[in-house]
């Protein structure tokens, strides 16, 4: 039994069939973390980048972990105790701490949202409908704002955002990808956004954030995107 049938067991749950075609092509595969990490598939992962290397603040979860982060959210003594009528299943992290997760009690047909479950509040955010959209979503953001410390830039731009575009193209949709691929072809830009106290802030990117918004709405839409809920119980 491999790792993806043992969770879908355990927790009695039935995996989208993109996530398990990721996983039969190697794209959930990060390399072993540990000191040598970087030495050993920095420079391997840039080439032929696995599902969103090179995305805003994501890192994938080892099955281990996955497994540790399921059952923390069902036990009563642990700071992340979830309400009982919320089904999460982990499979990624911000660097914070804050998890992706598969909602499971919002399944829908073959959709199953992807919800960002904030680890320092009580709230999560549903972010995409289905995992396709949620790869769509991630790819989108990737490139709003661009800095010195953004994988996707160091080294060549053009090639770190076209080997990305490459690898994904299988798990998106043949519009998703023709949106991606006008997008990635543009020249960075400068602009200017404004935060909800007002004050301004510029950044580099090959999308704005107010064009962002207007995508995700327009391609991914549906009633219940960006919807914050309490899950603590």
């Amino acid at each position: 039994m491999n790792p993806i049938e043992q969770i879908e067991q355990q927790f009695n749950i039935n995996y989208p069939t993109i996530y398990k075609k990721l996983s039969d092509d190697g794209m959930l595969d990060w390399g072993k973390s540990g000191p040598d990490w970087h030495a050993t598939y920095y420079e391997k992962m840039k080439q032929n980048p696995p599902l969103l290397f090179g995305a805003n603040d994501f890192e994938l979860l080892d099955f281990d972990r996955i497994l540790k982060e399921t059952e923390a959210f069902k036990t009563p003594d642990d700071y992340r105790k979830t309400k009982p009528e919320f089904q999460f299943i982990p499979f990624a992290q911000t660097a914070g701490g804050d998890l992706y997760v598969f909602q499971f009690d919002q399944k829908t047909g073959e959709d199953v949202p992807v919800t960002l479950v904030y680890h320092d509040e009580e709230t999560a955010m549903i972010l995409a409908r289905n995992f396709q959209d949620f790869i769509f979503r991630m790819l989108l953001e990737a490139v709003v704002s661009i800095d010195e410390y953004s994988t996707i830039a160091e080294g060549d731009f053009e090639l770190n955002r076209s080997n990305l575009l490459r690898t994904h193209k299988p798990y998106l949709s043949q519009k998703q990808f023709e949106i991606l691929s006008d997008i990635y072809g543009r020249e960075l830009f400068e602009y200017t956004y404004t935060v909800p106290n007002g004050r301004e802030f510029s950044a580099k990117g090959l999308l704005s954030s107010n064009a962002l918004k207007d995508l995700l709405q327009q391609e991914i839409g549906f009633d219940k995107l960006d919807y914050e809920f309490e899950y603590m119980g």
